[in-house]
């Protein structure tokens, strides 16, 4: 998309990015969508600065380069993001981590705004955060910090993508709540999701309500435990459980509250992302302007 020094969208496209299973290498979805939007610029009169990525995986932002990932893009390690899209638009590209980038986005349009202290915390496929300390994201030494779904919970526990064991991610994200319901549900769903999942949970059913209640406390330990180290002002949760606020936001505060020593949760506020889908973007401009 195209995004103005206000963070306002003036020209958005979507893409699909995973084409028979990565078969169509990422970046060339990704060079290919640069060179509509730079092209849609150029018929618009739009001046174009430069191209922010927002990427998934560790990404050297020196040099615009994934040195890591959890294996979910076939050859995405090693993907020389920056020199690739600079080759096909003539532009400066910068890159940075997608949960750094939500942050950015949140913190300057978003939810998070006014807040010097924060963190942008996302339930998706895995768990994803950002950190924002006085008013910058905290990149750590060189440059990957916030790897939250990446914390161990668990000694010898689930096999994580990432190639460890016991991943909060693998107890806390939606990829884990479905499995969690997959087994307890048997046959009594088609295909089981976040919508059916929220649906059958509304209407009381009592065994995806326990598989909730399970999810919700491991990822009420995982907030707690950035409370406890960053004393953040806010966090703000995203991904589409941001939308449940009866069956995931308020159950999952009152968690935290319960979990928190009194002075964090005091002077913290939980709320949820503003932005939803837009963050990514958003934030990937506002980098490319610092």
């Amino acid at each position: 998309g195209i995004v103005n020094e206000k963070g306002q969208i003036l020209y958005k496209m979507v893409e699909q990015s995973n084409i028979n299973n990565y078969q169509v290498p990422l970046i060339n979805v990704i060079k290919k969508i640069a060179k509509k939007i730079t092209s849609y610029a150029a018929d618009n009169d739009i001046d174009i600065e430069g191209i922010g990525v927002s990427a998934a995986g560790q990404i050297d932002n020196k040099n615009g380069v994934v040195i890591g990932d959890c294996g979910n893009i076939p050859g995405w390690k090693g993907t020389h993001l920056k020199a690739e899209i600079e080759k096909v638009t003539n532009l400066d590209v910068i890159v940075e981590n997608d949960a750094n980038c939500v942050a950015l986005a949140e913190h300057w349009v978003g939810s998070g705004k006014g807040f010097k202290n924060m963190i942008a915390y996302t339930i998706g496929t895995g768990i994803g955060g950002g950190i924002i300390l006085e008013d910058k994201i905290f990149f750590g030494s060189i440059g990957i910090a916030g790897e939250i779904g990446h914390i161990v919970l668990k000694k010898d526990g689930r096999q994580c993508t990432c190639g460890n064991k016991g991943c909060f991610e693998q107890y806390g994200s939606m990829t884990a709540l479905i499995r969690e319901v997959r087994k307890v549900a048997g046959n009594q769903f088609t295909e089981i999701n976040g919508k059916i999942i929220f649906e059958e949970a509304k209407k009381g059913n009592k065994e995806i309500v326990k598989c909730i209640d399970s999810f919700l406390d491991y990822n009420a330990a995982g907030i707690v435990t950035l409370l406890h180290i960053f004393n953040p002002q806010a966090i703000i949760i995203g991904g589409g459980v941001s939308q449940q606020g009866r069956i995931i936001i308020k159950p999952l505060i009152e968690k935290v509250r319960a979990k928190a020593m009194p002075a964090f949760f005091k002077n913290v506020v939980i709320t949820t992302a503003k932005l939803s889908n837009d963050a990514g973007m958003i934030g990937a401009v506002k980098n490319f302007m610092e």
